[in-house]
């Protein structure tokens, strides 16, 4: 990775305990602007642990979270959200299944949280192109007009992407965005991640190795809350330590 691109997130030394439980430890890492980084490692590898670090979940015990050059570290969850631009999508689908798929779009763009409120605001010629834009790119544009609770589960998945996507974060992250996926839509969601990138920022956490190598630009891998090691994943497949403790799974 070349140090000439700018770095949008950094974490130095971040540690945090729990109870006396080492849950992350001393761990540093850079994510360049327009990149779209894997992270991959075992259950209690710390995956968790460092979303929740960087999107204000949880305080570090020590260490810091620069974000486009700010120190974010300590922030809450909101500030983070509204100030710095950090969208995140959880493992399971959280739309609003009482409106329909363009409706929720709508919603997360004005960032309203009231069916009133999006319902009178004047939206204008830009606004709606850029609706029809990200449920185009969600495969949804057929579906606008349907509830969001009448959609399969791969269908909610791509619905709550696209409105972490109409947020206009400057950061997304997506917590295991296939789970619970058919191959097809798995496929179709690696798609759609790899259109996103250079627009945005990503970092996803996966475990669907297929699906890493379908769009892995550069891999990170955690274990037992540390950093194991950083490459491109022709480098990660081939790296020893990596195949004991992870890949030999796959």
């Amino acid at each position: 990775m070349s140090d000439e691109r700018k770095v949008l997130l950094e974490v130095k030394n971040l540690s945090v305990e729990f109870n006396g439980f080492k849950a992350f430890t001393e761990v540093n890492m850079k994510i360049y602007d327009g990149e779209l980084r894997v992270i991959i490692g075992p259950n209690g590898a710390g995956k968790t642990t460092f979303m929740d670090l960087v999107t204000g979940k949880t305080t570090p015990t020590s260490g810091k979270v620069i974000f486009d050059g700010v120190d974010i570290t300590g922030k809450s969850t909101t500030e983070i959200t509204r100030d710095y631009h950090i969208g995140r999508k959880f493992q399971g689908p959280n739309v609003f299944d009482n409106m329909t798929v363009k409706e929720n779009i709508e919603i997360a763009m004005e960032g309203y949280n009231s069916m009133h409120r999006c319902v009178f605001f004047r939206k204008s010629k830009e606004f709606k192109e850029k609706v029809e834009e990200i449920l185009k790119l969600i495969d949804l544009y057929d579906y606008r007009h349907f509830m969001a609770s009448d959609l399969s589960h791969g269908q909610r998945q791509w619905l709550e992407i696209g409105m972490v996507v109409a947020q206009n974060p400057k950061l997304i992250i997506l917590d295991e965005p296939t789970a619970g996926m058919t191959a097809d839509e798995t496929y179709k969601t690696g798609e759609m991640i790899k259109k996103l990138k250079g627009d945005h920022t990503l970092i996803v956490v996966e475990h669907d190795m297929d699906f890493v190598r379908q769009v892995a630009e550069y891999v990170t891998v955690l274990n037992y809350g540390r950093l194991l090691a950083e490459g491109t994943m022709e480098e990660i497949q081939n790296n020893e330590e990596v195949i004991a403790v992870y890949l030999k799974e796959d």
